[in-house]
């Protein structure tokens, strides 16, 4: 059994993305780094950036920040936002 990566990206006024991707590169506070299924259970802040998403279904998508913190756990990857540029 193949379990997604299900991903969702919430800032304080709404959920702006949610559902199973194949790829999440952010901007670390580190620098920069990605995220498969299967990932290490991980806890990160972000820096001003962007987030760069790939779905399922191959389609690429941008979402902008200017910080915040995500948690990854169990193919579960959670991303807050402070605010959307």
């Amino acid at each position: 059994m193949t379990e997604d990566l299900y991903l969702e990206i919430i800032t304080p006024e709404e959920i702006i993305y949610e559902g199973p991707v194949g790829l999440v590169q952010v901007p670390g506070s580190s620098g920069n780094f990605t995220l498969l299924k299967r990932h290490a259970p991980i806890i990160s802040t972000l820096q001003k950036g962007k987030i760069r998403v790939i779905g399922k279904d191959g389609v690429e998508k941008f979402f902008h920040c200017e910080g915040g913190l995500l948690e990854c756990q169990e193919n579960r990857l959670i991303i807050l936002i402070n605010r959307i540029l």
